[in-house]
């Protein structure tokens, strides 16, 4: 019976710590989609307020049930968030790394072809390398933002429950 009791207790014992120790997490979520996205303290994020419009963007500190700060002083009211912003991180590297790209292959192209004494030193081939390279590096510049808009139907609430967030996110 004693080792009955003591189990009882220390299992609701492990309950209540675990509830003491839960953290409050951001959610960003199109309700009927796949795509979602967690928010723990320390994580960078970007937010465009409005009335007036400004963006607020930094490292999360303290997350409340309606509201959250970033940076210790910049506090912002969830309701008050008209897009949240969030990084393509392979082609916000990509871009740069086309862009590199080009400049490696014009510079190797042309020093090729001064080596070999071959005329002309750039060749009809080498523009349209670059060239193609060059828009790649572009585009990827221009895309690697996503723009979550709330009035396109993402939402931004506060979950109570302590998860990992990195087991649990999914891939873009």
């Amino acid at each position: 019976m004693k080792l009955r009791s003591f189990l009882i207790s220390s299992i609701v014992f492990l309950l209540f710590c675990q509830a003491a120790d839960a953290q409050k997490v951001l959610l960003l979520q199109k309700p009927g989609k796949t795509n979602w996205f967690m928010y723990n303290i320390g994580d960078q994020i970007s937010v465009r307020m409005g009335e007036p419009e400004f963006v607020v963007s930094g490292k999360i500190t303290m997350i409340d049930d309606s509201s959250c700060m970033l940076n210790y002083n910049n506090p912002f009211q969830l309701s008050k968030v008209k897009e949240v912003t969030r990084t393509r991180h392979f082609l916000n590297g990509a871009w740069r790394t086309f862009y590199a790209a080009t400049v490696v292959y014009f510079g190797g192209s042309i020093l090729n072809r001064s080596i070999n004494n071959e005329s002309p030193v750039i060749d009809n081939t080498v523009p349209i390398v670059c060239g193609s390279l060059a828009v790649l590096g572009t585009t990827a510049f221009l895309f690697r933002n996503h723009h979550c808009k709330i009035k396109n139907g993402w939402k931004l609430k506060v979950l109570d429950f302590d998860i990992y967030k990195k087991n649990y996110e999914p891939k873009e």
